[in-house]
């Protein structure tokens, strides 16, 4: 048996020891206290993934200053509003700054939407746009583009009512055929591109370790503590598969992390995506009754979708939004284009250890979004062709 002396020596050891090893992964692990002003890393920090494996190691981009208006209703006329989630509301990396970057103004509103509740907001989100479009800015000087921005694993809760079915005119209801780009805009937005504010692309990367205070000391302990817990068994709201090729700038860059929120698409069902595009149609007729206000229906494949392809294992669910297929909405074909991207190996397209896109992402979202905006007006101001006259 240890005497007194013994036993208060070996407990003062065991503490010594707990406390260097603490403080020894505490320097190793990037800096929690610097990883708020980089502003990425949701995957790591939910899932408890170390950065310094799964962080990227190329460059994300912000502008300095934030080129886009964000508020809650219209107060003056703007190019293009964009109603939308996480993905348009990072207002220094998010892609409406690309938009504003060509001379547009741009304002971005957030959705109406509490991701802690487990309901359907379709009826709150249908609500806040009819709000929007009574408001007297936006029956004075209406928008000439109104974008409506969710990512996939949340398009279920935002456009499927859980108690009442969709019901959109169609084409056929009203004596007119369903046209190509959905309800005639009576003048098509040609954008008027005009003066850029000052701004300078900042490089944002992942902050170096050996940074040590009490939180990170406390993140530390932490990651200790969970990791030994998902070690036996313990599941986090994160994913993890392999990827047959590299995608990522991190250590780890076969590696895709995902919200588990991405797998419940294998629950839909066929008729939840028809619902879907009923409600999308019946937010575009609402939108585009004015006639001078283009609505863009702008679904983002979510990261799983993205990389599919890519999997290893091709059980988890695939892609949905592909699927909105109706030819009278306005839908940009984002999810190729992103797509595309990855497939003509562009790294980090969306960040290794973030839900979001990386820079490159952010680029293309911006420029598919222009290019249908610029089609569409083409398009509508083009002269009606002129058929040829039957010979007798």
């Amino acid at each position: 048996m240890l005497s007194n002396k013994s036993f208060s020596l070996a407990l003062g050891a065991t503490a010594l020891a707990t406390m260097l090893l603490v403080s020894g992964f505490a320097l190793y692990l990037v800096p929690m206290s610097q990883m708020t002003a980089v502003g990425f890393g949701d995957l790591s920090r939910i899932g408890w993934y170390s950065n310094n494996r799964y962080g990227g190691q190329k460059p994300n981009l912000a502008f300095r200053p934030s080129l886009v208006t964000q508020a809650n209703t219209f107060d003056r006329h703007y190019d293009v509003v964009v109603l939308g989630d996480s993905f348009s509301l990072d207002l220094k990396k998010s892609w409406p700054n690309y938009l504003a970057a060509k001379g547009l103004s741009v304002l971005v509103i957030g959705l109406a939407d509490d991701l802690a509740v487990h309901r359907s907001f379709a009826p709150d989100i249908e609500r806040q746009i009819k709000t929007l479009l009574d408001s007297p800015a936006f029956r004075d000087t209406p928008p000439d583009v109104f974008i409506f921005e969710t990512i996939e694993r949340y398009l279920k809760r935002r456009l499927v009512n859980d108690t009442t079915p969709c019901v959109a005119v169609s084409g056929s209801e009203t004596g007119k055929a369903a046209e190509p780009f959905g309800t005639t805009v009576a003048e098509p937005p040609v954008l008027a591109y005009g003066d850029v504010p000052a701004y300078r692309i900042e490089e944002l990367t992942m902050p170096p370790a050996g940074h040590l205070d009490e939180q990170q000391l406390t993140y530390a302990r932490d990651f200790l503590i969970k990791n030994a817990r998902k070690a036996l068994g313990w599941k986090t709201a994160v994913g993890e598969f392999r990827l047959r090729v590299p995608r990522f700038s991190s250590e780890r860059s076969k590696t895709l992390l995902v919200l588990s929120d991405d797998l419940k698409k294998k629950r839909w069902q066929p008729g939840d995506v028809d619902e879907m595009q009923c409600q999308l149609r019946k937010l575009q007729q609402s939108v585009q009754a004015n006639g001078k206000t283009l609505f863009v229906a702008l679904p983002i494949p979510d990261k799983l979708s993205a990389y599919h392809d890519d999997l290893v294992d091709q059980s988890p669910p695939s892609g949905v939004i592909d699927s909105l297929t109706d030819p009278s909405l306005n839908r940009p074909r984002l999810e190729k284009a992103i797509r595309a991207e990855i497939t003509a190996g562009e790294i980090d397209v969306y960040l290794p250890n973030d839900t979001h896109f990386g820079s490159r992402g952010q680029q293309v979202t911006a420029e598919t979004v222009l290019q249908f905006i610029e089609e569409r007006a083409r398009k509508a101001s083009a002269p009606p062709r002129i058929q040829p006259v039957p010979s007798k």
